[in-house]
């Protein structure tokens, strides 16, 4: 057990030192005085209104997660969800990668501090995390297509993504399609293993198969819910940029949507130095100063930071377990 924490503190330290490098590297082209003119025109009421506004797309995430756990029989309180959810966010953006790590957290939480049964709290987990997987590799995969069918990408190195990310659009699509059809395949790929977390992940996927087959709208509402969410943070960097002093076309922002989402994909913590090479190179690319890309990326460092601090300072607060299965 020691060694492997070990071997995980030397990978993270490695991994911080390649985020540190690329971080300096793409500092190299940015004139510091661009920098503090872009970021020195920012009003204490545009930050404000920024905040507010993240907030409130903050508040959005947990509601797939509360639709499918009501959906299960157990009524959770939804700021109880947020907050769970925003330390789910914290442990998944200070440890390497971005799309995973938090989860285990959130089965936990629900399990001892709501009494959910381990299978149902991972079978809602799991729900949760494959439809945001198929709408943000489905919103990644068109708004790749859009901008390499207008040429603007032309200086960018992103066109080999499409087909990866047409690629990873096919996993949470074919995993659900399995077991809406009443299919097992992690039961089918640990055949002969045995222990009580291989036999849990099997009960879950079993509830998670059980509850799509039954209540199939909840799927389509989790579309929908999703897409919202999107729409919402699209609707948050188009307002970053706006603060910033530039006025995007719809093309122009789906580029800057999808460079920073392409940076998230960084086995850094944080995506730390991919998003911030990200999102300059695809500024210079429509013709802007690096800086204002570095200025993004500042504003979207900012709030990840803090709102993945708040979630570690409430990480224990308020929860009594209590039995919320009706």
């Amino acid at each position: 057990m020691k060694s492997s924490r070990v071997q995980l503190a030397l990978l993270w330290a490695a991994l911080l030192v390649v985020a540190v490098s690329l971080l300096i590297w793409s500092l190299q082209g940015v004139p510091f005085a661009d920098l503090g003119r872009v970021l020195s025109a920012l009003q204490p009421r545009q930050i404000l209104l920024l905040l507010l506004v993240n907030i409130a797309i903050l508040l959005l995430f947990p509601l797939r997660w509360d639709r499918i756990l009501r959906a299960q029989g157990y009524r959770i309180s939804y700021l109880t969800l947020a907050r769970y959810r925003l330390l789910g966010f914290a442990v998944s953006y200070f440890t390497p990668g971005q799309h995973f790590g938090g989860e285990p957290v959130l089965v936990l939480y629900l399990k001892d501090r709501q009494q959910v049964p381990g299978s149902a709290a991972l079978a809602s987990v799991t729900l949760d995390k494959v439809i945001e997987l198929f709408a943000n590799f489905a919103v990644l995969a068109l708004g790749l297509a859009a901008s390499l069918s207008t040429g603007m990408m032309a200086r960018l190195p992103l066109a080999q993504a499409l087909p990866i990310s047409m690629a990873l659009l096919l996993l949470p699509a074919l995993y659900l399609s399995a077991v809406v059809g009443g299919k097992r395949p992690f039961g089918a790929i640990s055949r002969g293993f045995s222990g009580r977390t291989v036999k849990g992940i099997r009960e879950a996927e079993r509830q998670l198969g059980t509850l799509a087959r039954k209540q199939p709208a909840l799927l389509w509402q989790g579309l929908v819910i999703a897409a919202l969410v999107w729409v919402a943070q699209i609707f948050e960097i188009w307002f970053s940029v706006r603060v910033l002093g530039l006025s995007l076309s719809a093309m122009e922002l789906t580029l800057v949507v999808v460079a920073g989402r392409i940076a998230l994909f960084a086995p850094t913590p944080g995506a730390l130095g991919a998003l911030e090479g990200s999102l300059i190179l695809a500024m210079q690319s429509l013709g802007y100063g690096g800086a204002y890309g570095l200025s993004l990326s500042f504003l979207i460092r900012a709030r990840d930071i803090i709102f993945g601090l708040v979630g570690l300072l409430l990480a224990g607060f308020g929860d009594k377990p209590a039995l919320n299965h009706r």
